[in-house]
């Protein structure tokens, strides 16, 4: 059994902070945070639905995208796209979420999601 350790540290209208504590060696928690097919298994809002770019990440400077699901979306459906910005196994990974524009430029910005032990 996998024990788990939560809290959330702070939150103000910029940055949400939280820690979860896994007991369990680090290279399988960053097995799981480095495949996007498992996120939306481990996605606590709902949002995530399933990874439309499917390889590991690897490296800096790769994108993939998911296809998500929120009911105040204007469209319901969307997909975002991720660019790993952060990559240290096995100790961190971290991304920044954007979106396509319609003439196909990408734009990042909002979300920066980074997850690791330090």
């Amino acid at each position: 059994m996998t024990e788990l350790t939560r809290s959330v540290h702070t939150v103000d209208q910029e940055n949400v902070s939280a820690t979860l504590t896994v007991a369990a060696p680090a290279e399988k928690v960053f097995a799981v945070l480095a495949d996007p097919t498992t996120h939306s298994a481990i996605d606590g809002t709902g949002w995530v639905r399933e990874a439309v770019n499917q390889a590991p990440l690897t490296e800096v400077g790769q994108l993939f995208r998911m296809d998500m699901h929120h009911a105040d979306h204007p469209h319901g459906d969307y997909q975002v796209v991720n660019k790993v910005e952060v990559l240290d196994p096995p100790r961190a990974v971290g991304w920044l979420t954007g979106q396509e524009k319609g003439d196909g430029r990408l734009e990042f910005g909002g979300w920066i999601w980074r997850c690791g032990s330090w």
